[in-house]
């Protein structure tokens, strides 16, 4: 048996190592090893899936462990094997023992000798340098009374070893160090190094003897070492009885419960529930509960239930809001009647199948969402409920995705900056490997000698672990100690997390629960709360009426900015031509708006509006694809479909509905003939059958689950109704949730005031941390401004004197302190901070130095404690500065907000832009059609491009938000003198997706402040339909035109006379954009037009 014993890393060895575990072992098994170690630094990450691999290929695993012991002040590293299941548990007590350390982590050598005794234990020859000489000694105390041996590295270094263990009767073991598989992998190896270090490959230093670190062959072996060394080896790994706790996933027992305790707690406890959700319990839901309680009794997942149901009944009783639901859970009754979740299967026609098929061996799998500022909370409830010891967050390795890859390696090889960006940005998405990127040609025209060479090791070290964190969600609950499976260590929070991935995790036989933290419940945490202390309404979002008129009013308007789900732009259009009037359709809606199903939103509109009937075909089948048009959005729409024609169980139906979505051809022939068989002797026509199945095709790849749909429709609802029933309180949570994203920020404050919301600016002596309601408006925090952080807000909160903080010189004397300084003032000066005190932003600014000086003074009078000798400082008197212009102080806002506060220098235009059709930037859409916009050039960023010819890149900003706009040669050459910083300028062009990106794209550009004078005439032709033309209509007409007078003509044209006529001068408009909405509104969209006379 040819063995490697020891000293073998792998990936997970980080940064230290470029075997990859799959094809480390498949390389062993080519060289003819029968058997293959891995002693991986201080971690156990590869165990499992090294485990695994050995099996599949027929080779011994040897699961080990490289640690470092202390001896007195000496750290040294030691590797050791485990021989039987005891040696599997003593390598996890010491790696969980080195992972929960966190500086020079060792194990102290008494500790390690006790609990190393079923382990073969290897001391390579960098561990001797602590023997100071006398080695004898230093083996004595390092390795008595254990199985120990010396490592033969195969180097000149291993004669003086030798001679040291023959002297002394101590046996050696052939141990060569393995960390990359090939002798051609050596430069990645020191790449890898390198990146580790934090270096280039020319200045790192490697131990001596580096480059014959590979997999070695067997003839190499014999080279290199004595037979008697290599013999030993072969005779430790025949002693070896590999052992890894393998199971299938078990769930944990609750509170010690047997199975069969368990499912009669679970069924009171749901029976309870049931009669607290529905006032009068149905047949129906009787029978539906008795149902799912049965699939998972027989399953045996009572307990998973329970320990749900506990969790989150510890989050409701301590106030901390849960989602509805997530996923497929929300489709269970057990889970409502447990209050695990909030959605009503029975109501919403959701099928418990699509959540736990009994045809399928897998686990329920229950995602909460909790607030996200709040999810550790919950956690941490677990961790005392179940024990310390039982609790743990789950491991995940972030890995060199492909841009990584390129910039890590750029750096290590020293490559030219600007040329790896280059190369780095243009993967796009960035999600592309680096194969298909190459395929794709997205490198095109940076081909060169410095590209072949990044490729080469970029590709070498692509998808290779580079670092481990802790997983978003996942945590393993467990009714025993952890570490009798799996090792840990600490995560960043100081918690324990499982030194195995969810992968590993489930071939040990325990169970994740996900515990996810979701921004949008934080948010209506927070506005339930604003609602609550400024309006005196304690909301209970379960008793929201789903009907709610104005609610729907606001959907309809498309005015879902901030709404979870409904927000974008294109989403905002679809809910404008949709119009919905029923919960359903919000569901719908959000099912549909995917890459893919977005396809047959017009159908599904089509079918809401009466346009088009819905096909169904067959008239059995009537009831489940009528409610959405036709159209079939639901998986369980699809389950259904292929229970009523072909007799499926719903189970059955659910694994048939996965065949088809995998778009196999051979599957698809096979489930066709089944289906088409069942139906017809089901009582259809093999036609029927036929166009059934082609229907179930068309959809069974696009289907989303109702269940999720439904319990996320539910937050997307809650929102749109406190926003129209309380939208200053909507909106200044939803300020505070982004402060920290100027461009969101910026587009939300400008959302609310066009609802006729206050945004009120900064006030060093009323603003709080964030944004706060004041008499029905809202202020502006401090927080969010540039410079300041939290130790100064709480400083200026804590200290600030609303009487008597009159102007600069108090204010500043009050609150100064090491938070509060200097640049703190001027940022908070800049935003418009201290505007009550009656001075220009250059006043204030131009007397800091004056205000220092006086704090100061009046420092040193308060540490003389106002003795005889001492006089009180008088407060002193502004110094005469030019007061500020309104763009500087604009450009002051914009410096330390990000944005704009007080006013936009495009407003002043607005009049004059009013006859252009111009679009605010918040508005617009990607689309094919050209729009116009107008807006500030705050930024401009010239490039030359691969031809030679020059183009920029814009960044434009007007009052609704900003927008990068793409000036290509063409454009740029003519208009190039328009694109100056702080320029007003007036473009033409289209909004496209372009490299994941949302950009404008300039086609005509002209000076907004030389719009006037090259004005072309328009005329606004409104066409009265029949059923519009009526006097009470003309009458309104009349009004919404006096209301913008301007210069355009106005021509009727009256559809039932056939007949134009031109309204009179005193009815020409300014056909501003909100006359505009206003018209199309009343008369359709389409019988409204705005031309050019030129047009």
């Amino acid at each position: 048996m040819d063995a490697l014993i020891t000293n073998v890393y792998s990936e997970y060895s980080l940064l230290q190592s470029t075997n990859r575990v799959d094809e480390l072992v498949q390389a062993a098994k080519e060289a003819g090893y029968t058997a293959l170690s891995l002693t991986d630094r201080h971690v156990l990450y590869g165990a499992v899936p090294f485990f695994q691999s050995c099996r599949k290929a027929g080779l011994k695993p040897l699961l080990g462990l490289e640690v470092t012991v202390r001896l007195d002040e000496e750290i040294i590293p030691v590797r050791m094997v485990a021989k039987n299941e005891e040696g599997y548990r003593q390598l996890v007590a010491h790696s969980t023992s080195l992972g929960f350390q966190t500086k020079q982590a060792a194990i102290e050598l008494e500790t390690w000798k006790a609990n190393s005794t079923a382990c073969f234990v290897f001391i390579p020859k960098e561990a001797f340098v602590a023997a100071k000489g006398n080695w004898l000694h230093f083996w004595e105390r390092l390795a008595g009374g254990l199985e120990a041996f010396i490592e033969l590295a195969g180097g000149e270094s291993d004669h003086e070893l030798i001679q040291f263990a023959n002297a002394h009767q101590i046996p050696c073991v052939a141990a060569p160090p393995t960390r990359f598989l090939r002798k051609e992998d050596a430069p990645v190896y020191q790449l890898v190094r390198a990146i580790g270090a934090g270096t280039t490959t020319t200045h790192l230093e490697l131990e001596e003897g580096w480059q014959r670190w590979h997999l070695p062959t067997a003839n190499s072996l014999k080279e290199r070492f004595p037979e008697k060394a290599l013999l030993q080896a072969r005779a430790l790994a025949e002693k070896v009885e590999p052992y890894l706790p393998e199971e299938k996933p078990r769930i944990p027992a609750y509170d010690g419960l047997t199975v069969e305790q368990a499912d009669k707690r679970l069924e009171t406890l749901c029976q309870q529930g049931l009669k607290a959700r529905y006032k009068a319990v149905s047949v129906e839901a009787e029978r539906r509960l008795e149902h799912e309680l049965a699939i998972i009794a027989e399953r045996g997942y009572s307990s998973y239930f329970l320990i749900v149901a506990d969790f989150v009944g510890y989050a409701k009783k301590s106030g901390i809001l849960t989602g509805p639901g997530r996923g497929s859970s929300a489709s269970s009754i057990v889970a409502y009647t447990l209050f695990i979740t909030d959605v009503d299967p029975l109501a919403h026609d959701l099928l418990f199948e699509r959540f736990l098929n009994p045809e399928r061996a897998s686990l329920p799998d229950i995602d909460v969402d909790f607030p996200d500022y709040r999810r550790d909370e919950v956690i941490a409830y677990v961790r005392e409920r179940f024990g310390h010891d039982r609790v743990a967050q789950v491991l995940t390795f972030g890995t060199f995705a492909a841009r990584a890859a390129i910039r890590d390696v750029g750096k290590a090889l020293s490559i030219r900056h600007t040329f790896v960006d280059r190369v780095a940005k243009s993967l796009i998405p960035a999600s592309l490997s680096l194969n298909e990127a190459q395929e794709k040609g997205v490198f095109k025209g940076l081909e060169s000698p410095e590209l072949d060479e990044l490729l080469f090791f970029a590709k070498q070290i692509e998808g290779l672990p580079r670092h481990a964190s802790t997983h978003a969600a996942g945590v393993i609950i467990s009714d025993k100690p952890l570490n009798n499976k799996t090792a840990l260590q600490l995560g960043i929070d100081g918690h324990a997390v499982t030194q195995a991935d969810m992968d590993s995790l489930a071939r040990l036989g325990l169970v994740k629960f996900d515990f996810l933290g979701l921004r949008n419940l934080t948010l209506l945490e927070r506005m339930l709360k604003v609602i609550e202390q400024e309006e005196g309404v304690a909301l209970n979002l379960q008793h929201i009426p789903l009907n709610d008129k104005a609610t729907f009013q606001l959907l309809q308007q498309g005015k879902s900015t901030g709404i979870f789900q409904l927000e974008s732009a294109g989403m905002r259009q679809v809910l404008k031509q949709l119009q919905p009037s029923q919960f359903e359709d919000i569901v719908a809606t959000s099912a549909l708006y995917r890459p893919g199903p977005m396809a047959f939103i017009p159908e599904y509109i089509r079918g809401k509006h009466g346009h088009t009937q819905a096909i169904v075909p067959h008239e059995s089948l009537r009831p489940i694809v009528e409610p959405t048009f036709g159209v079939l959005v639901y998986q369980e729409q699809i389950m259904q479909v292929v229970q009523a024609t072909a007799n499926y169980s719903l189970a059955e139906a659910d694994l048939f509905r996965r065949a088809i979505s995998k778009k196999q051809h051979d599957v698809i022939i096979q489930e066709r003939h089944q289906f088409i068989h069942r139906a017809v002797e089901n009582g259809f026509l093999p036609e029927e059958a036929e166009a059934i199945f082609s229907l179930i095709e068309r959809f069974a790849n696009y289907g989303f689950p109702k269940s999720h749909a439904t319990a996320y429709s539910f937050i997307s609802y809650w929102l749109a109704y406190l926003r129209v029933h309380f939208p200053a309180a909507f909106f200044a949570a939803l300020f505070s949730s982004v402060w920290q994203n100027h461009e969101k920020l910026y587009s939300y404050i400008n959302e609310a005031k066009k609802e006729g919301i206050r945004v009120l600016p900064p006030s060093v002596c009323k603003s709080g941390l964030l944004f706060e309601l004041e008499n029905g408006q809202i202020r502006f925090g401090l927080l969010p401004i540039s410079g300041v952080n939290v130790q100064a807000v709480n400083e200026i909160i804590s200290k600030r004197r609303k009487n008597s903080d009159s102007n600069l010189f108090m204010f500043y004397a009050h609150v100064a302190s090491t938070a509060v300084n200097k640049r703190v003032m001027e940022a908070l000066i800049k935003a418009g901070a201290l505007d009550e005190f009656g001075q220009s932003r250059a006043t204030l600014l131009g007397n800091l130095d004056k205000a220092e000086a006086f704090v100061e003074q009046v420092r040193s009078f308060k540490a003389s404690s106002g003795g005889l000798f001492t006089i009180k400082p008088a407060v002193p008197a502004y110094l005469d500065v030019t007061p500020s212009t309104k763009m500087e102080d604009l450009e002051g806002e914009r410096e330390v907000l990000g944005f704009y506060l007080s006013g936009h220098p495009i407003e002043n235009e607005l009049e004059r832009l009013a006859p252009f059709g111009r679009i605010p930037l918040a508005e617009c859409i990607p689309s094919r059609k050209p729009v116009r916009i107008a807006g500030m050039v705050i930024d401009v960023k010239k490039i030359v491009t691969k031809k030679g010819e020059a183009m920029a890149f814009l960044t434009l900003s007007d009052e609704s938000g900003e927008c990068s706009c793409v000036a290509f040669p063409q454009a740029w050459k003519v208009y190039e003198g328009l694109f100056a910083p702080h320029a007003l300028v007036f473009l033409e062009g289209v909004l496209e997706e372009r490299q994941g990106k949302t950009q404008f794209i300039i086609h005509k550009a002209a000076d907004v402040l030389q719009l006037n004078k090259n004005k072309k005439k328009q005329t606004l032709y409104i066409r009265l339909t029949a059923d519009k033309d009526q006097p009470t209509r003309l009458s309104d007409l009349k009004y919404v035109l006096s209301q913008d007078v301007g210069s355009t003509q106005v021509i009727l044209y009256r559809e039932k006379e056939q007949a134009r006529t031109r309204l009179a001068d005193e009815y020409s408009v300014a056909p501003t954009r909100k006359t505009l909405q206003l018209l199309k509104q009343m008369f359709g969209e389409e019988n409204i037009v705005l031309k050019s006379d030129e047009e």
